[in-house]
C-alpha cells in the first residue's frame, strides 16, 4: 500500500507562477489550489496522490466490489482534507459546486465522485449541482488532443434550480487540474450568472507534466 510522501500535503498549495504553465488555460486572475502533484500513467503505486486519485476515479462498475470502499475511503479522505483547510465560519457565504463529470446523469458510467466529496464536508456547505453535461463527451484521460472551450462549454448546462440566492463566494472541486480548461469555462459561466461573485478553484492534484529527460537521468 501506498504511505504519504512529498506528493502530498495536508495543507492546501495555490498555483502560482512556478506551476502555471503546466495548466495551459489558467491565468493570472485564476486562484486554484491543490493538495497532490499526480503523475499521469505512472499507476497508483507511484505515490499517495497517485494511490488517492486511482481509487477517488474507480470506475462505478466496481460498485459492490471489494475494490468499492477504496473509492469511498478516498472520497472520505479528501473531504477531510478540504475541511481542515477551510474556515467554517466563512461558509456562509460560500457556495461549493462540483465541476461536471464527462458522462450524464442517465448513463452507467456517470461518477458522482466530486458530489459525493462536496457533501461530505460537512459544517452545512452550501453544495449545488449548478452545472451538469448535457452533452456527454470522452473523459479526459482518454484525449490526447488540446482540450477544446469552446466544445466544453456547448456541452454544459446550468440548472436554474439551483441559479437563486447567490453567495460572496464560489469554490469549484475537481479532482485533477490538467490544463485548466474545465476549471476556466465552468468559472466563466458562474460569472455571467453571477457576476458579483469570486471563484476559486480547489482540485485533489494537479497533473505534473512527465520530465523528459527522465529515461536519461535514471541511467
Amino acid at each position: 500500500m501506498t504511505t504519504s510522501d512529498a506528493s502530498w500535503s495536508p495543507r492546501l498549495r495555490v498555483v502560482g507562477d512556478l506551476e502555471r504553465p503546466d495548466h495551459y488555460y489558467l491565468d493570472e486572475r485564476d486562484i486554484c489550489a491543490y493538495f497532490g502533484t499526480y503523475t499521469p500513467r505512472a499507476g497508483f503505486s507511484h505515490s499517495y496522490a497517485n494511490d488517492i486519485v486511482s481509487n477517488l476515479k474507480k470506475d462505478p462498475s466496481l460498485q459492490g466490489t471489494g475494490q468499492w470502499r477504496y473509492k469511498q475511503r478516498a472520497i472520505a479522505n479528501v473531504a477531510s482534507a478540504i475541511a481542515q483547510n477551510l474556515n467554517p465560519e466563512s461558509w456562509q457565504n460560500t457556495i461549493f459546486i462540483p465541476v461536471p463529470p464527462s458522462k450524464r446523469k442517465e448513463s452507467p458510467d456517470y461518477d458522482d465522485r466530486m458530489v459525493q466529496v462536496a457533501n461530505a464536508i460537512g459544517n452545512n456547505a452550501d453544495v449545488r449541482e449548478l452545472l451538469y453535461t448535457a452533452v456527454e463527451r470522452e473523459a479526459r484521460h482518454t484525449m490526447n488532443e488540446k482540450r477544446d472551450p469552446d466544445a466544453l462549454r456547448a456541452s454544459l448546462g446550468i440548472d436554474p434550480r439551483f441559479a437563486a440566492n447567490p453567495r460572496r463566494q464560489v469554490v469549484l472541486l475537481d479532482d485533477v487540474l490538467t490544463t485548466g480548461c474545465s476549471f476556466k469555462v465552468c468559472k466563466e459561466m458562474i460569472l455571467e450568472l453571477w457576476p458579483d461573485c469570486a471563484v476559486f478553484g480547489i482540485f485533489v492534484a494537479r497533473r505534473v507534466p512527465v520530465n523528459p529527460f527522465a529515461a536519461f537521468l535514471e541511467e
